[in-house]
């Protein structure tokens, strides 16, 4: 329905629980941010951090990072009295904000006459709806960047194969029960070790959890291969074509989300009855630690026809954010942290 008019018929009514309610507000899991945030400060340090909101004032200013390159240096044979080196050089790279908004409305008036819910909840509802509009639009978003930003260059691996075309590592069918130890046995020979972060679809995902779950009681102990492993679960990655499951691999703190907001809104301003409105912060309420921007402003409208009043009062709202991918800045051409796997069929 269009409005909260069908909630003021005269019948007995209740309001269901917040458990009757989940199915009405499920949600896609955010695998991919939650994985880009879980970095935390690795990549960006809180100092550098606090910079990009010095730099940044307005929806229109760049932000660029920098970074050291590796210095290509052949090796000799044989010392020199008057050797000679090269000067080595560092690379900078743009970040990329993109800006997400969802608005809705209220009227001030619409719950005088509702005898089942209170104007609180009624908002709190919309603003939620709003901030899952926002998480399902970033999680497309990001899963699609994670495939424009992956490495199409490896070192060719001892076991499986790299598709060079498709730029996908994949483990033969026959491993499944070892592949997630062929995963890191890969990420080795590319040179990179220690922790690692994966976004998996619900094949690779499920048989992670089963893999956990087979300890050292059972007759073959495969969960050990896990360890230095952090899987999230996606819900939205597909598989491309000869692929039973597939996902990313990326080494921890390569690869970051920073979230930004105007300083308006950090400060707070005004309020919805005065001449620009208001400005503020909503903390996400789905748990990410990020934190959206919120505008709204107040209008006379005659709102008799939808649960309002003939003289009443529509709040216009806007939730948004800002944010921008951060990735290991590497000088080799076409080469990432980010590795696209999969077990083949």
């Amino acid at each position: 329905m269009a409005s909260y008019s069908d909630t003021r018929r005269n019948a007995l009514q209740y309001q269901m629980s917040e458990l009757m309610n989940m199915p009405e507000f499920k949600r896609k899991p955010s695998a991919v941010i939650q994985m880009l945030l879980s970095n935390g400060q690795t990549l960006v340090s809180s100092k550098e951090r606090a910079k990009i909101d010095a730099i940044k004032s307005s929806d229109q200013d760049t932000v660029e990072v920098s970074i050291l390159d590796k210095q290509a240096i052949t090796a000799g044979t044989a010392r020199a009295y008057n050797h000679s080196g090269s000067i080595n050089d560092s690379t900078k790279a743009t970040l990329s904000f993109i800006t997400r908004t969802a608005s809705f409305k209220y009227s001030v008036k619409q719950a005088d006459r509702d005898a089942v819910f209170t104007l609180e909840q009624m908002i709190a509802k919309q603003m939620l709806s709003a901030i899952h509009s926002i998480h399902d639009n970033l999680e497309t978003y990001y899963l699609a960047w994670l495939n424009t930003n992956k490495s199409q260059v490896a070192n060719t691996p001892s076991i499986g194969a790299w598709d060079g075309t498709n730029y996908i590592y994949g483990v033969a069918s026959g491993d499944e029960d070892i592949m997630f130890q062929r995963f890191k046995g890969f990420m080795r020979e590319q040179y990179y070790k220690g922790q690692f972060q994966m976004v998996s679809n619900e094949f690779i995902t499920q048989k992670g959890e089963f893999l956990a779950n087979q300890g050292q009681g059972n007759s073959t102990n495969l969960g050990w291969q896990l360890s230095g492993i952090n899987n999230y679960g996606s819900t939205e990655l597909a598989n491309a074509s000869g692929y039973q499951g597939q996902g990313y691999i990326i080494p921890f703190g390569t690869v970051g989300l920073e979230p930004w907001i105007p300083s308006l809104n950090r400060t707070g301003f005004g309020n919805p009855f005065q001449n620009g409105g208001a400005y503020y912060t909503m903390p996400d309420p789905l748990g990410t630690g990020l934190t959206f921007a919120v505008h709204e402003y107040a209008a006379g409208a005659d709102n008799q026809s939808a649960a309002g009043e003939r003289q009443d009062v529509d709040i216009e709202v806007e939730v948004s954010i800002d944010t921008a991918p951060v990735k290991a800045i590497e000088t080799t051409s076409n080469s990432s942290p980010i590795y696209k796997i999969g077990l083949l069929t």
